[in-house]
């Protein structure tokens, strides 16, 4: 999502009693409304406003909230003014309401998505021989002349100006990198490449990467932007930071009317908060990024489906790994990075344990005297710890992911029960206030280390569910520019400094 202005202008609403100024520029977006009384908007709640640009374009301010108003005295007229914030802003050629499915696919470029995928067999430099050039010249002069003679043109000699050292810029032609067809729809990298006529000074070819999601049936805006979400949250995974929207374009079910192809329109969104969390934009090396598309693209459609079909299972720890992964090393990060787990679905954590018979009876009878009591938090605290009796704990949770990456790579992080235990202590100390292990201000190197670790346990395990083949991006070789990479290479001396410091 471009950061400079999109539009400031003139905005004219559908009710012409109406004028005003709009700007769209992200979090500073704003639209001001004029007229004679003021705009009518719902007490509770956000609205849709409907209007047109200065440059004649239809746009659809959505999820609208009123920031205030004010009135202007004019002689004796009276002016009043209603000052919204849009969340969102639909540019095209018809009107949407938040409330209508109407978008049946949604195309974004983000600003590293370049990392994901090499280009290196689709984009290419080469140096034919004279002969060779003048082959492919000829082949193209004579479908150019079939075409001009299908269409009446005229056709031009062919003339070609050959150096003694011809240099052709290519691309293969290949649009589609990778696809794969999840619940919600077919998901897909494509080339969008671009170039301009030869002139003196020179030619040459753009391209941007441009992830997709065609939808199986049309969605809501609320609904499209859900699911980039997702998708973006894995590309940010595997590129291990956040990443910023460029652009995002809407493809929606209303038939195009300003050609003679039948087509649907297509819509730009201007996504007003979309960009908020990135500080940045750190680049990530080829051989570090978890999951490469055109390079293993079988891993990345198997993965990718997966991840987009358990979205509604695994997204609320996701958000939250999300949250603490890309924060800053911090109390809120440890403690989020333990509640991530506490929100896995049953189907990621271990089996209810079956108690036995005379602890089965000791819970009744404990329950029974406790439920007599009057209501206090005391009553309400044992009473929950009796209902944990026999599920997994935290720290179990934790273990049964670890199990995962221990099997694949055990030999790569020995001992690694031993950094998920003290995560568990110290999430302990800052949310019951029992005792920790160590000065968690104190030793940060050491804090900060258990903290990586619950969030590489989360999230590896989390990919190695879905299909990821980690012990081929571990024998890749890396250069620490994904988080990932740093915790792997810095894993022996820094479970050895975690040892020496708790007397292991």
């Amino acid at each position: 999502m471009p950061t400079n202005e999109q539009y400031n202008g003139l905005f004219l609403p559908t009710d012409s009693q109406f004028a005003g100024l709009l700007k769209i520029a992200g979090a500073d977006s704003i639209l001001k409304l004029v007229g004679k009384s003021h705009w009518t908007h719902p007490e509770i709640g956000s609205s849709d406003i409907h209007g047109m640009l200065n440059d004649g374009k239809k746009v659809s301010l959505l999820d609208c909230v009123l920031h205030g108003t004010s009135r202007h005295r004019f002689d004796e007229n009276s002016q009043f003014e209603s000052i919204f914030f849009p969340h969102y802003a639909v540019v095209g050629e018809e009107f949407i309401s938040s409330g209508e499915p109407v978008i049946q696919a949604i195309r974004y470029h983000f600003k590293n998505v370049d990392s994901l995928v090499s280009g290196r067999e689709t984009f290419q430099s080469l140096h034919p021989e004279i002969a060779e050039i003048h082959q492919i010249l000829e082949i193209d002069h004579k479908r150019e002349e079939r075409i001009a003679e299908k269409y009446g043109w005229e056709s031009r000699p062919f003339n070609p100006q050959i150096g003694e050292h011809p240099h052709i810029l290519y691309f293969s032609g290949l649009w589609e990198i990778v696809s794969t067809s999840a619940e919600i729809g077919k998901v897909s990298l494509t080339n969008r490449s671009s170039h301009p006529g030869g002139s003196a000074a020179g030619i040459g070819i753009k391209n941007q990467v441009t992830a997709n999601i065609e939808f199986t049936e049309p969605k809501t805006l609320d609904e499209a932007t859900h699911a980039l979400r997702t998708l973006h949250g894995l590309f940010e995974l595997s590129l291990g930071n956040r990443q910023s929207f460029c652009w995002i374009e809407l493809e929606l079910t209303h038939r195009s009317k300003g050609t003679s192809h039948d087509r649907p329109q297509t819509a730009q969104l201007y996504w007003s908060l979309c960009n908020e969390r990135v500080q940045g934009d750190p680049t990530t090396n080829l051989g570090d990024i978890l999951l490469c598309p055109d390079r293993n693209p079988e891993e990345f459609a198997t993965v990718a489906k997966g991840w987009m079909n358990s979205a509604e299972s695994m997204g609320d720890p996701r958000v939250r790994f999300a949250t603490a992964f890309f924060g800053s090393y911090s109390i809120d990060r440890i403690v989020g990075g333990a509640n991530m787990f506490d929100l896995l679905p049953s189907s990621h954590v271990p089996k209810t344990k079956e108690v036995d018979t005379s602890m089965r009876e000791a819970m009744a009878q404990c329950r029974k005297t406790f439920s007599d009591l009057p209501d206090s938090f005391a009553r309400q605290s044992v009473l929950s710890t009796l209902g944990r009796i026999g599920k997994a704990s935290l720290r179990d949770k934790i273990n049964h992911r670890a199990d995962k990456i221990i099997e694949v790579a055990g030999d790569k992080f020995p001992e690694l029960y031993l950094p998920c235990s003290q995560a568990v202590l110290c999430r302990n100390h800052y949310v019951h206030g029992s005792a920790g292990s160590f000065d968690y201000q104190k030793h940060f190197t050491e804090f900060a280390f258990i903290v990586d670790t619950l969030e590489f346990v989360f999230a590896a395990s989390d990919l190695l569910d879905l299909g990821w083949d980690m012990k081929r991006w571990m024998s890749q070789g890396v250069t620490m520019t994904h988080s990932f990479g740093v915790y792997m290479i810095n894993y022996s001396q820094n479970i050895s400094r975690l040892k020496q410091l708790i007397g292991k």
